[in-house]
This record gives C-alpha cells, structure tokens and sequence, in this order.
C-alpha cells in the first residue's frame, strides 16, 4: 500500500510540474511573466534552480507558475485557482530525488497574496525517488513569486 501511495503522490508531482510549466495558446485571456522567484524545501533554496526561470501564467482563472527541471530532475510546478485568496490545486516539486507534492487529501498549502507577490507556504508529501519503498516524506516548503 505504501509503495501505491508513494507512486501515486510521485505521479501527482510529476503532472503538477508539466502542467504548471505549461499554457494553452489559444485563449486570448493570458497573461504570462518570468518573475525572479524564492523557492524553500525544508527552509534551504532549492538546490540549482535558475529563480530567473520560473514563469507564471495567468489563464481562464487559473495561475500556473513552473520552472524548467533542473538538471533533468529538480524544478516546480503549480496550480492555483483564482480566487481571494487564490486556492493551491495542486503542487510539484522535485528536490535532491524526492518527488512531493500537494493535491486533495495530499499535504497543505496556503496562499498569501501582497499586490502581484504570491507567497505559498505548506507542506508536501511524497517519495525518495531513489528508494520509493522507503516511505512517505513530507518537507516544509515556501514559494514566493511575483505574477501579474
């Protein structure tokens, strides 16, 4: 059972990157920024990541904010609902082999909102990628991030 639920959190993690660093070109209601960005796991920067690459798409009420993977393994992805306060939909990130994530009945999140400054803090839950049978991680994390 813990191996099905470390794979399915992995999964979780690993689409809320894709769809995070994704857009649908073909509304015309988008509005799309790369803003400098602070990325915590456990309080410590997310190891190699370019704070100049996460992009942030506003679309169809949704806010997707992503970074290309690291290395081909490390990077965010996040979905938010709009809202006041904006709702965390789901949430990936990929650190030093874990793949976490916050989804329904997944981790927390919370979504602090200053003008265009997002602040998401919580705590994600997932698997060492390495060794997925070796049980469930979660990890504080903060993402701080400007979108307009």
């Amino acid at each position: 059972m813990k191996r099905t639920i470390g794979f399915a959190v992995s999964a979780l993690a690993v689409g809320a990157l894709v769809a995070g660093c994704g857009s649908d070109s073909g509304s015309d209601d988008v509005s799309t920024n790369n803003a400098a960005a602070v990325v915590k796991v456990e309080g410590a920067d997310l190891p190699g990541l370019d704070a100049g690459s996460v992009t942030c798409v506003k679309q169809n009420g949704k806010i997707n904010i992503g970074s290309g993977a690291i290395d081909g393994q490390q990077g965010i992805g996040v979905v938010m609902s709009e809202g006041n306060p904006p709702k965390v939909d789901s949430l990936g990130v990929v650190v030093e082999g874990s793949a976490l994530a916050v989804a329904p009945g997944a981790g927390s999140a919370e979504v602090a909102v200053d003008g265009d400054k997002y602040t998401i803090t919580g705590t994600a839950v997932g698997a060492d990628m390495k060794n997925p049978t070796a049980g469930m991680l979660e990890k504080k994390f903060e993402i701080v991030v400007e979108c307009k």
